[in-house]
């Protein structure tokens, strides 16, 4: 498969009409789909090793109120890079806003394309020692989030798993990744 060329089309800020030109096996074949160009982010695995907790959260999205479940799953704390951050400056400001602690420690698990059908976005995954947390309701005024902070405990992170409801990839990526840790 070669790409012989393609047009880009804004739509909106950083949503495109992309339509690629390309051939295989002989024959030129014209593809289009819309594309949004939103920039990387951040995720982070939480946890306090003294406790064996780890620290999700559950905040209001609209997507999630909006969906026939009406559900709010468990998430890691996650956000955008900042213009003047670097992924791992991006995952130490996200912790203090999302869970209200500063890391002990950060360390990069790996980086993933979240929907490459649609998105530019790439996720950098970080596992964070944090200290115990004692406030379990965060209002992050700058970014005008309300926030539940939910303890797990190690020997419950198979039973989130085997829960059928709905995850998002990072968060389900994330427990799969807990399962592998030496803690």
């Amino acid at each position: 498969m070669t790409v012989t060329g393609y047009k880009k089309k804004k739509l909106a800020k950083k949503y495109y009409d992309l339509e690629f030109s390309l051939f295989q096996n002989g024959k030129k074949i014209k593809i289009s789909e819309n594309f949004q160009f939103n920039g990387h982010s951040v995720s982070a695995i939480c946890y306090n090793k003294k406790e064996k907790i780890f620290y999700f959260i559950k905040q209001f999205r609209p997507n999630y109120y909006l969906s026939k479940n009406k559900i709010f799953p468990l998430e890691i704390v996650a956000g955008g890079i900042d213009s003047n951050e670097n992924p791992r400056q991006a995952i130490i400001r996200e912790i203090k806003e999302e869970i209200g602690v500063k890391p002990i420690s950060v360390k990069k698990i790996c980086s993933l394309h979240v929907a490459p059908d649609c998105l530019d976005e790439i996720t950098h995954l970080f596992i964070a020692k944090v200290p115990k947390i004692k406030n379990f309701q965060i209002f992050n005024k700058k970014q005008n989030e309300l926030i539940e902070i939910i303890p797990v405990f190690i020997n419950k992170i198979s039973d989130e798993l085997k829960k059928n409801t709905n995850q998002n990839l990072v968060t389900r990526l994330a427990l799969l990744e807990i399962l592998k840790l030496k803690i």
